[in-house]
């Protein structure tokens, strides 16, 4: 009986620590869904990554420049173009802020990051041209749907 007792720690410990070896040496899948729709949250925003269909390329649209100030916003569009995805999974691109119906910038948000399979971790980085104290940076996370 007494040995029997002294092999249960054993099997409980092969129960907890095979499961966890597995999932340490499991490969993670790098690159992005292909086609896949991205979705997440940045400063209160909803930021949305649009894969192409043949996985090399992405588009990304936020709404709204976020800004790291006190202060009101005005009607903005954004310019944004379609990014290579590099075979890492790693892209960065640009969008332009215009104030609506003119050709004035005011403001460019760059996002980088990688694709990790269903997920996209990266950073936003906003530049305001006529208040730099509204610049800012801040990490995010995106999910395919």
């Amino acid at each position: 009986m007494t040995k029997q007792l002294r092999c249960v720690p054993l099997l409980v410990s092969l129960v907890l620590v095979v499961p966890v070896a597995a999932a340490l040496g499991a490969k993670v899948q790098v690159g992005p869904v292909k086609g896949g729709f991205y979705s997440g949250t940045l400063h209160h925003e909803e930021i949305v990554l649009e894969v192409a269909k043949n996985g090399k390329s992405v588009r990304v649209s936020l709404p709204v420049a976020p800004a790291y100030c006190q202060g009101g916003s005005s009607a903005e569009e954004q310019k944004t173009q379609a990014s290579a995805i590099s075979g890492s999974g790693r892209f960065t691109t640009r969008i332009a802020y215009f104030v609506r119906h003119t050709s004035k910038q005011f403001a460019t948000v760059t996002i980088s990051g990688s694709f990790y399979g269903r997920v996209f971790q990266g950073t936003a980085k906003s530049s305001f041209t006529p208040a730099k104290s509204c610049n800012g940076q801040e990490s995010f996370e995106a999910k395919a749907g």
